[in-house]
């Protein structure tokens, strides 16, 4: 709250500024904000960003800003359930507050929760040294309090406490759960591009599948690379692994193995790192990647991360899922060997290379 769609800037990293007027607040940004209130919603969560058109400075964190916590959320939207900040140790507040004085006012603002102090001590001190002091109020301090303990009762936690650990995954993961996940991921495919349609279940013989993760991505790429295997056959392909570090000479290899192979599927495993902002294939391997596709019938699949084309922009058979979850690696495989209706859409546009609502039906 009150929106975090109209940045171009991390707030992970730093402050974010949302130019956007009263009259677009109303029509745009604070739709979802106020359905969701007239619907029941019993938190609403802060963001970092600066809101000039309400707060009236370009400095200010919307979470440590009284006329957007309590005059927009609370007076204007009449929002009563608790308020709960972004985390306290991302760069768009941290930058320029002490734990102390972030602390205090983003409660003198109207925050009920301070989520991930920096230092939780720091916090907890600075906030009853304030009340001591009377810099904030204990009537103010019990108004929180108070809707924690209303949150508490009334979704049965302040009467259980501890999640019952030997039934979550036959809560969390009930079967209808799962099946919702995969008609999920299955349904939000997307192929924006097939020029020389490759996207073939009939397309039988040799496949080789060469897949792209950071190293930090642990159990990428399993899912995906056994789902090709039994539809295109495990002795008929042939997996590759690369990464940042891979050498040269392996590329070399990969080369000479997928030449004149009937598809070549390169799985790519990308997605933003979190405060960092960026996102992105080394380019020597994009380039590599994009000389290929000239060369070879080569199948794009980008996991969790749409915008990639842009690195390997003669690539004529691209597919993405949006994310690295097993459901999508298998939902990704499926559609790349065409064993599986594609219908999705893409919601986003990358100018020169799609538009939003985009997306070829198989």
């Amino acid at each position: 709250f009150p929106g975090h769609g109209d940045t171009d800037v991390d707030s992970h990293a730093r402050l974010p500024i949302v130019g956007a007027s009263a009259a677009r607040l109303d029509s745009v940004e604070l739709v979802p904000f106020a359905a969701a209130i007239n619907a029941g919603a019993g938190m609403v969560m802060t963001a970092h960003i600066a809101l000039p058109a309400v707060q009236g400075d370009s400095i200010t964190p919307a979470t440590l800003a009284p006329k957007i916590i309590t005059g927009l959320l609370r007076d204007k939207l009449h929002f009563s359930g608790l308020a709960i900040t972004d985390a306290m140790t991302m760069g768009g507040i941290g930058i320029g507050y002490t734990t102390a004085v972030s602390s205090i006012l983003a409660v003198q603002s109207g925050a009920d929760v301070l989520l991930k102090p920096t230092d939780p001590t720091k916090a907890i001190d600075a906030l009853v040294d304030a009340v001591n002091r009377g810099v904030i109020s204990r009537a103010r301090i019990d108004s929180s309090v108070r809707r924690v303990l209303e949150l508490k009762a009334r979704t049965g936690v302040a009467f259980r406490p501890m999640v019952p650990l030997d039934s979550l995954r036959d809560v969390v993961g009930a079967p209808e759960h799962r099946n919702l996940a995969a008609d999920i991921a299955t349904r939000s495919v997307t192929l924006l591009r097939d020029e020389n349609k490759l996207v073939d279940s009939l397309r039988k013989g040799r496949t080789v599948l060469i897949q792209y993760m950071p190293e930090t991505e642990l159990r990428a790429g399993k899912i995906f690379a056994a789902e090709v295997r039994q539809g295109a056959g495990a002795s008929q392909t042939r997996v590759y692994k690369v990464g940042p570090t891979t050498a040269p000479a392996t590329f070399d290899s990969i080369s000479q193995a997928a030449r004149g192979a009937d598809r070549v599927i390169v799985a790519t495993y990308v997605r933003r790192i979190e405060g960092e902002g960026r996102f992105a294939v080394p380019q020597n391997i994009a380039a590599w990647i994009d000389e290929l596709s000239t060369r070879e019938r080569v199948i794009v699949v980008s996991l969790g991360n749409p915008y990639l084309i842009r690195q390997f922009p003669r690539v004529g058979t691209y597919l993405v899922t949006y994310g690295v979850a097993d459901v999508l690696e298998r939902a990704g495989a499926r559609a790349a060997l065409g064993r599986s209706a594609i219908t999705g859409t893409i919601p986003v546009s990358l100018p020169g290379f799609f538009k939003r609502g985009d997306g070829i039906r198989r």
